[in-house]
């Protein structure tokens, strides 16, 4: 008579198989991981250009001149025609700085390309004030920014650019950049005083500022910089790129040789920072438009 055999994996073997799954999971995962990332990457960057060069066409049907103003609404948020309305607290329908996008709508017709798909969404500030916090932001030392409303005569800390607040006062179009990815819509920009409260905006490039922004303790923050250790820019004259943290950074001029009445410890609670008069620098920074 016959015996009757069955086949099957012994428990050993089951063991083997699976550490040997656990492993290629181990080194594959980061991997793909990798890939995502670099897929958000680059559409981040396909919006930055996209983004760019509607800032450059807008310019183009504006005397070369860029968007500022600084107007209340009657209709919606164009951005989110869902957020709360009012223009004083909070600002739904208030059309300024803060909401920078809206202005570059006739020539972007998709709100979400204002998203970078690696940062996580404002939810307070999209919902509420109808504003992108966290996605990208514009150089208001570049742009200059009304910030009067409310004020009656309509003269009240008018903020022009060091550079004029047009493509006519930047000297390197294709090293400036004009916009970038940030937490707040508008890059950090320091502003002198001046009579009748109109101020001037300089860019706050000083490195120090910078370096415990995006680089603390020498260890690249992963939420200021998601882009494999850096971000993506778009220039003045439409263009978008890629730079490292520390590429940026080496585009900044120290304090040594950017000197300011005052500089922001870590960094400004808000967009500017006042300075009792203008940065003085000793060189050219073109990243800055500083020449």
């Amino acid at each position: 008579m016959r015996r009757k055999t069955t086949s099957g994996f012994t428990l050993i073997e089951l063991l083997v198989v699976i550490a040997i799954i656990a492993i290629l999971a181990a080194i594959l995962f980061p991997v793909f991981a990798q890939a995502r990332e670099k897929a958000r990457g680059t559409s981040c960057l396909s919006n930055m250009k996209q983004i760019g060069t509607a800032l450059y066409m807008y310019t183009q049907d504006y005397d070369e001149l860029y968007p500022r103003m600084d107007v209340c609404l009657t209709t919606p948020s164009p951005l989110n025609p869902n957020a709360s309305t009012g223009c004083t607290n909070p600002y739904g329908q208030r059309m300024n700085h803060y909401k920078w996008p809206a202005w570059l709508l006739s020539y972007i017709k998709n709100v979400d390309i204002f998203f970078c798909p690696s940062r996580q969404r404002d939810a307070y500030a999209w919902n509420v004030d109808g504003e992108i916090y966290n996605g990208y932001s514009l150089n208001l030392s570049l742009t200059g920014s009304m910030n009067d409303y409310g004020n009656p005569n309509r003269t009240g800390a008018f903020r022009n650019s060091f550079t004029g607040g047009g493509l006519v006062g930047i000297e390197s179009p294709a090293e400036t950049f004009i916009i970038m990815e940030h937490w707040f819509p508008g890059v950090w920009t320091y502003v002198t005083p001046g009579g009748s409260r109109i101020q001037t905006a300089y860019p706050l490039a000083t490195r120090e500022v910078w370096q415990r922004a995006l680089k603390p303790n020498n260890q690249v923050d992963k939420r200021a910089a998601p882009h494999a250790d850096g971000f993506n820019l778009a220039f003045v004259d439409g263009h978008a790129k890629w730079i490292s943290v520390d590429a940026f950074l080496a585009s900044c001029p120290p304090g040594s040789e950017y000197i300011v009445s005052s500089t922001p410890n870590p960094y400004p609670g808000g967009m500017t920072w006042t300075v009792s008069a203008p940065p003085q620098w000793v060189r050219q920074w073109p990243l800055w438009g500083l020449r």
